[in-house]
């Protein structure tokens, strides 16, 4: 089937792409207001896009009827925000903190979320992440347009890292798959558990061939 996607309403393109570009790492992005309100939210909108010499992570908060959601604003006012990532054992607290809620709920007290201060950033990250990442704004792109806003992809250098003892192993700084346990997103409402795993080393250079820039 040939799709243009200028053909599907949104909800429909929605699903489409979620449920095809997939799995996807969640960042449950820990922000604060200029006023000091926090607010915690899950994206699966989220990567990593380089490590050197700075490591820089995106995500893809969105707008709602063209207002900016909590997260988005508050990164546009602050220019910083941190990346907590989501183990089975956060999988439903973190899910529970993307209710739609009001200005005057705090994300961290319903899903009894743990904090601890962050070192160089104003938002604080989540105790119990296998990993966290204080984020300074590098770029923020508009993927909308003025008539119709959605998604932002807010780009972040990494400024300071923290890593839970038991998912490293403390020799190489090499991480743990099945002690990090972390989950993603598929299509709807279906999440996926990454322990199903292969190794697949990558191929070496082959003899008698030229090395081609990519």
């Amino acid at each position: 089937m040939d799709i243009d996607p200028r053909d599907l309403d949104r909800p429909t393109l929605n699903g489409l792409i979620n449920g095809l570009v997939a799995p996807r790492p969640i960042a449950w992005t820990s922000t604060v207001a200029a006023d000091g309100t926090r607010n915690l939210a899950p994206f699966s909108f989220f990567n990593a896009f380089s490590f050197h010499p700075h490591p820089t992570l995106g995500i893809g908060p969105g707008s709602r009827q063209g207002i900016n959601k909590d997260s988005l604003a508050n990164v546009k006012a602050t220019g910083q925000f941190a990346v907590n990532l989501v183990s089975y054992a956060l999988a439903e607290r973190a899910n529970l903190t993307s209710t739609e809620v009001g200005p005057g709920v705090d994300e961290w007290d319903l899903a009894h979320v743990r904090s601890e201060p962050c070192d160089l950033i104003r938002p604080e990250r989540v105790a119990d992440a296998p990993a966290s990442f204080e984020c300074e704004v590098l770029k923020i792109v508009e993927l909308g347009t003025r008539e119709q806003p959605t998604n932002s992809l807010v780009i972040g250098r990494v400024v300071r890292m923290h890593v839970a003892d038991a998912v490293l192993v403390p020799e190489r700084l090499t991480p743990i798959p099945e002690a990090l346990d972390l989950v993603g997103r598929m299509g709807g409402d279906n999440w996926v558990r990454t322990r199903d795993l292969f190794e697949l080393p990558r191929p070496g250079r082959v003899e008698g061939t030229r090395l081609r820039a990519r």
